[in-house]
């Protein structure tokens, strides 16, 4: 995940009154099932493909999508990933 907003809402049992308390419920439901599960921040810049189809998923509307990745860019950013390619980081500070 990319964002550490998300994943101290889905540990954090007291943020169940926030916007996304009932995702975050059901993402615990699901992290409590048999199999083994870490949630860890990952900057986008170490996980291209994540960024690039959190990115495409503003474009959709709610509900399942099909996304043919030969044709969606999303080889690139994997290759990116695999290889560990690193780009500066810009944050703006106030």
């Amino acid at each position: 995940m990319d964002s550490t907003t998300a994943i101290e809402i889905i540990r954090n049992r007291e943020n169940e009154d926030h916007r996304h308390g009932s995702i975050a419920s059901q993402f615990r439901q699901l992290l409590n099932l048999e199999w083994e599960v870490k949630i860890d921040h990952v900057y986008r810049e170490a996980n291209f493909a994540a960024d690039y189809l959190a990115n495409l998923g503003h474009d959709f509307h709610f509900g399942t999508h099909n996304l043919n990745v030969r044709d969606s860019g999303l080889v690139q950013w994997l290759c990116h990933d695999v290889l560990g390619t690193s780009h500066e980081r810009s944050v703006n500070m106030i």
